[in-house]
Formats: structure tokens, C-alpha cells, sequence
């Protein structure tokens, strides 16, 4: 009798065991996990969000068909959009226009912080037109970031909060999108928690990129977890990397001529789609749906493995909907 209810807790440590494996490999099945089927991962989910897509990721698609790409992207699953500031000729009205035909919500905005700073007023009137809710700081030049000049990185925060603050009184949310430059030592703490340290967060809250914080070292569920309940749009994005590069990896996009981006001693790095990558995305989902996240946002820079830049973004709805969250 003992011997078989020590073998039959063994066999339940296995099941755990196996169970946790799948949940660490991303919610991907391997051999001999979560009984073979995919998407079987022990993590569950309090809810589904509506999710949507960076535009970036299609952007030559967009370049050339502007709306057969947002057809084409409605119809993959996608509910709802968010802009990098440029529509390639097409006025904002038609392009609103286009998104409420194809039924796809324009959820908010990257606009380059110069725009914000040369004429607020133009950002607010167009995306008052597209219906965006939040207008997102994308990018940090470099001479501005905290490991480079830290009395510029605060000058530069400070006109971040200044802006927050305009776009808030036209009924806007601004948010800030990292990179991994934000993670680096700054006063007594790291220069991403600088930024929101020193701004009311009713003028700035977050937008997480997951890949970045995972990048530069830190755990993305747990930055999605510190500060819930101002995280209304998380990026997803997963990547592969081999060695350590010598440059970031956006800063060899249009370098590199393939699309995995390699460094002179051979380390490389890969956008993947979601599930494709290192990224336990059901941790990072979950931490992100418990947290108060009102989009998830697919993001794919580059294409990779020899998909086109559609057929990358299309292969996260797929991941989405294995979990269940599409």
C-alpha cells in the first residue's frame, strides 16, 4: 500500500514537473509535455483583452497598399491598431475612414517627441480625427538617454511630463514606450524608474515592451506587475539571441543584410513571432491581464525565418489563439 502511493506521488510530481517545463518553453509544447497538444500550458487567464498590432511591423505593406494592408490585418484578427505617425500620403481622415469600414479600432499613436515639441496642438487635432486614445514618447535619442548625458535624460523627461500634461487636458493619455537604455543605473535606481519617479502619473503611464525589458536583463512580468494600474498597452514581442551583441539590435536594423541581425563577432539576434522566441509569454500575458492592461500589442520590427513581414504577424494571432486569447 505505501508502495503504491509512494510511486503514485512520484507520478504526480512528474505530471507537475512536465507541466512547468511547457509553461518555461514559452506555452509550446515539447516531446512528452502537456501531453503533446500545443498551446496546453498551465497558465490561465482571468480574462482576454482585445488585441492589436504595432503597424511598424508591416510597414513597406503599408507603404505600398495602405488599406489592403489594414484589410489584410482585420481579417488575420486583429481588433484594433496603433500608428507610428505616418500614413504615406493618405490624410488621417480617410484613413479613420478606412479603419471604420474594415472595423478596427485606431487605440493609439507613436508620435516622434519633436512633433509633440514643434506643434502639440497639430498632434491633437489629427489624432482627435483618427480617435486614438493614447499618444505614446516612442524612442530616446541618444544624446538624451541616462547612460549617455544625465542632465539631458532629465531635461528630456521633464518635456516628456510637460507634453503628458497638454495631451491630458485634450482628454489623451500619454504614454512612454522603453527600449532597453531606460535600464541602466540612475540615481540610486534605474533610469526607466527615473522617468516615472519625477512625472504625475496621471500626465504619463507605461507602455511595456516586453522584449526590451527582457533585452536589457530584467524580468518583464515583474515590471508588468510594479506598476499595474498604469500599463494600459503592453507590446508583446519575442526574439531570439546567441551571444551578446556588441550594438543594440534596432540600431542595425537597414545594416545587416539579412534579417537577423548579426554584430562583427558573429552574435546575433532575431525578431520572432510571439511563442517563436525566449520570452515566456504566458507569464508575461498573465502578469499584464492582472495587472489592469486594457490592449495587448503585437510588435514584430523585422521579419525573420523567411516569412513575409504579414506572414510573421499573422503567425502571433495564431500563437494568441492557442492560448486561447483570440
Amino acid at each position: 500500500m505505501k508502495r503504491r502511493l509512494f510511486l503514485s506521488i512520484l507520478a504526480a510530481a512528474a505530471m507537475i514537473a512536465s507541466a512547468a517545463s511547457c509553461c518555461n518553453n514559452g506555452g509550446k509544447s515539447t516531446e512528452g509535455c502537456c501531453g503533446g497538444s500545443e498551446g496546453c500550458c498551465a497558465t490561465t487567464f482571468s480574462k482576454k483583452l482585445p488585441v492589436g498590432i504595432q503597424l511598424y511591423s508591416v510597414r513597406t505593406d503599408l507603404e505600398k497598399d495602405f488599406y489592403g494592408t489594414l484589410k489584410k490585418i482585420a481579417e488575420m484578427g486583429y481588433m484594433g491598431v496603433e500608428f507610428y505617425g505616418e500614413y504615406y500620403g493618405n490624410s488621417v481622415l480617410q484613413v479613420k475612414k478606412w479603419c471604420t469600414e474594415l472595423g478596427l479600432i485606431p487605440f493609439s499613436n507613436h508620435i516622434p517627441f519633436q512633433a509633440m515639441i514643434d506643434d502639440i496642438d497639430k498632434v491633437i487635432e489629427e489624432n482627435t480625427i483618427l480617435g486614438c486614445q493614447y499618444l505614446v514618447f516612442p524612442y530616446m535619442d541618444e544624446a538624451s538617454r541616462p547612460g549617455v548625458d544625465p542632465e539631458q535624460f532629465k531635461k528630456t523627461v521633464a518635456k516628456i511630463g510637460e507634453c503628458g500634461a497638454k495631451v491630458a487636458e485634450a482628454g489623451f493619455q500619454m504614454l512612454y514606450h522603453n527600449h532597453d537604455f531606460e535600464f541602466v543605473p540612475f540615481n540610486d535606481g534605474l533610469g526607466y524608474d527615473y522617468i516615472f519617479s519625477v512625472n504625475d502619473r496621471k500626465n504619463l503611464q507605461n507602455e511595456i515592451d516586453v522584449c526590451w525589458v527582457e533585452y536589457s536583463g530584467q524580468s518583464a512580468a515583474e515590471y508588468l506587475t510594479r506598476y499595474a494600474g498604469g500599463i494600459p498597452v503592453v507590446h508583446l514581442k519575442d526574439y531570439k539571441l546567441e551571444g551578446k551583441l556588441s550594438k543594440a539590435p534596432y540600431a542595425l536594423i537597414g545594416i545587416t543584410t539579412d534579417n537577423s541581425m548579426k554584430d562583427e563577432n558573429g552574435n546575433w539576434f532575431e525578431y520572432r513571432p510571439l511563442g517563436e522566441g525566449q520570452i515566456d509569454m504566458p507569464s508575461v500575458i498573465k502578469a499584464a491581464i492582472d495587472g489592469g492592461a486594457r490592449w495587448l500589442c503585437v510588435e514584430q520590427d523585422e521579419p525573420s525565418q523567411g516569412r513575409s513581414r504579414l506572414e510573421g504577424v499573422a503567425k502571433s494571432v495564431e500563437y494568441l489563439r492557442s492560448l486561447d486569447l483570440m
